[in-house]
C-alpha cells in the first residue's frame, strides 16, 4: 500500500526538474544582464574582489535568515507564513547565483594573467569560489525540493527534517563564504 507522500513525490521530481531549469535561465539572465550593464573591471596584478560579492554576501546572509524564520514558522505550524518564507529564501538564492555568477566572471576577467592562473593568486581565489558556488548550487537544489515538497504539504510541526537540513546546510555555507571572504581580505 503506497503513502499519501509516496504518491506526491512523481508530481515533485516533475515540477524540481522545471523549476530547476526555470532557476538556472534566471541566474544566468541576471549574470548576463549585470555584465552588460556594468563596465569589465580594469585588469590588475593586485586582487580586487568585485562588488558583486558583497551584494551577493548581503542576499546568502538574507536567505539564511529567512531560511531561520522558515524553520522557526513549520515548528509553530505557521504554514502559510512558511512557504512566503522559503519562497523569499529562495529567491535570495537565485538572487545570490545570479550575482556571485557575474562576480566570478568580473573577477576572473580583472586579472592581466587570468590565461595562466598557476602563476598568480587569482586562480587560487577564483578556486575557492567556484568551489564554494558548487556546493551553493546543491544547497540551492535542496532548498528548491524542500520548497516544492512544503507546498504539497510534506512538512508540519512534527515532521520537519528536511526544512531542518535544508537551513543547516545554508548556514554552514554561509560561514564558509564569510571564510573565503577572510582569506580573499588577507591576500588582498
Amino acid at each position: 500500500m503506497s503513502s499519501r507522500w509516496a504518491e506526491k513525490q512523481s508530481l515533485i521530481a516533475r515540477r524540481f526538474i522545471l523549476a530547476t531549469t526555470t532557476q538556472a535561465a534566471i541566474c544566468i539572465g541576471i549574470a548576463w544582464t549585470l555584465a552588460a550593464l556594468i563596465d569589465i573591471p580594469e585588469p590588475s596584478d593586485r586582487i580586487r574582489l568585485p562588488k558583486a560579492f558583497q551584494f551577493g554576501t548581503f542576499c546568502l546572509l538574507i536567505g539564511s535568515w529567512f531560511l531561520h524564520v522558515s524553520h522557526n514558522h513549520v515548528q509553530g505550524e505557521r504554514q502559510m507564513q512558511f512557504r512566503r518564507s522559503l519562497l523569499l529564501a529562495l529567491l535570495f538564492a537565485v538572487l545570490f547565483t545570479g550575482v556571485q555568477s557575474y562576480g566570478l566572471w568580473a573577477f576572473m576577467r580583472s586579472t592581466t594573467d587570468y590565461q595562466d592562473p598557476q602563476l598568480n593568486t587569482h586562480g587560487f581565489v577564483f578556486m575557492f569560489a567556484a568551489l564554494h558556488a558548487m556546493h551553493f548550487l546543491v544547497a540551492q537544489s535542496v532548498l528548491l525540493w524542500v520548497t516544492l515538497s512544503a507546498f504539497l504539504d510534506r512538512y508540519d510541526h512534527e515532521y520537519y527534517w528536511g526544512v531542518t537540513f535544508a537551513t543547516w546546510f545554508w548556514h554552514a555555507l554561509g560561514i564558509a563564504w564569510i571564510a573565503i571572504l577572510c582569506v580573499f581580505s588577507i591576500a588582498s
